[in-house]
């Protein structure tokens, strides 16, 4: 799967720790130097949310935020890009943001 982020084509993989080590640590990870996103395919377990594909999707989102952060300039050194919560927040909000845009028809 392909994602155009500001003009620049990330290749997105779902995928597992056997395949991607780095998710042994995290469910997912945006990496701008090689504009790849990876999320963790998550499968369940005794441990896992109840459900994993709208909390894959929650991820998903969180790494292509990261994406747009660092296509705009933002480097990973920038608090911008590297503040988790903000990233978060805003991955978590776009829904619902996008909604009362579309309802007052400004997008």
């Amino acid at each position: 799967m392909k994602a155009n982020v500001l003009g620049t084509e990330y290749e997105i993989n779902i995928t597992n720790a056997d395949n991607e080590p780095y998710l042994n640590d995290m469910d997912g990870y945006c990496d701008e130097t090689t504009k790849t996103i990876v999320v963790d395919e998550m499968k369940p377990d005794s441990h896992s949310k109840k459900n994993l594909k709208d909390y894959q999707n929650k991820v998903l989102r969180h790494e292509i935020i990261h994406a747009f952060l660092f296509e705009s300039g933002l480097s990973e050194s920038s608090p911008w890009a590297r503040n988790e919560e903000m990233v978060d927040w805003i991955a978590s909000q776009f829904p619902k943001i996008k909604k009362v845009f579309e309802d007052l028809k400004i997008i």
